[in-house]
């Protein structure tokens, strides 16, 4: 019983910890980095948007590489991803690890930079599936480049987007005292 208490306050401290993460590339559905989620019917395509989210990391400079990796075979990557104007050089596709260059630094000053976007065509998928940025193959990392003259390369998290689920974790208030209360031998 007092592991399970132990793995709940691990979790708790490890959702705070998380949230103060060293930048990320992320999957959303809008600007406000609040869409994580969607329901996507069968033969139906959604437009999921790729950011750099800076949270305590750095910013983002000239350059990206990263893979997404699709949780089911049922759902496809179509057509193919539409970059920001500011990319200038692209190698390789997202789904085997892609590597996104620009002229200048994007994201100076910003804490969150839009990156592009990508389609996802659900052809069979009836259950819950997933859309996550995971390190690139080559490199064995998801990193950006620094805005320096070398474009210094940093390790950076990825994120998901998850397709008829919920991103959102259900929390209940409830105070300690019952939480131990859960716990007590008699």
């Amino acid at each position: 019983m007092r592991t399970l208490l132990l793995a709940v306050l691990i979790a708790i401290f490890s959702v705070s910890a998380a949230a103060a993460h060293n930048g990320a590339i992320s999957l959303y559905e809008n600007a406000g980095l609040t869409d994580c989620d969607a329901y996507l019917q069968m033969f139906a395509t959604d437009t999921v948007r790729v950011y750099y989210v800076r949270g305590q990391g750095p910013e983002l400079g000239r350059s990206a590489e990263f893979m997404i990796d699709l949780s089911t075979t049922n759902a496809l990557l179509t057509p193919p991803p539409v970059w920001t104007g500011s990319i200038i050089l692209t190698v390789g596709l997202v789904e085997s690890g892609i590597y996104l260059e620009s002229s200048s630094c994007l994201g100076l000053g910003q804490n969150v930079v839009y990156l592009g976007m990508i389609f996802v065509l659900n052809v069979g998928e009836y259950g819950t599936f997933y859309l996550s940025v995971v390190p690139h193959p080559a490199s064995g990392a998801i990193r950006i480049g620094l805005c320096d003259e070398a474009n210094t390369k940093v390790s950076v998290l990825g994120g998901s987007f998850i397709f008829n689920g919920s991103c959102n974790i259900g929390v209940q208030e409830t105070s300690w005292g019952a939480i131990k209360a859960l716990y007590r031998q008699e």
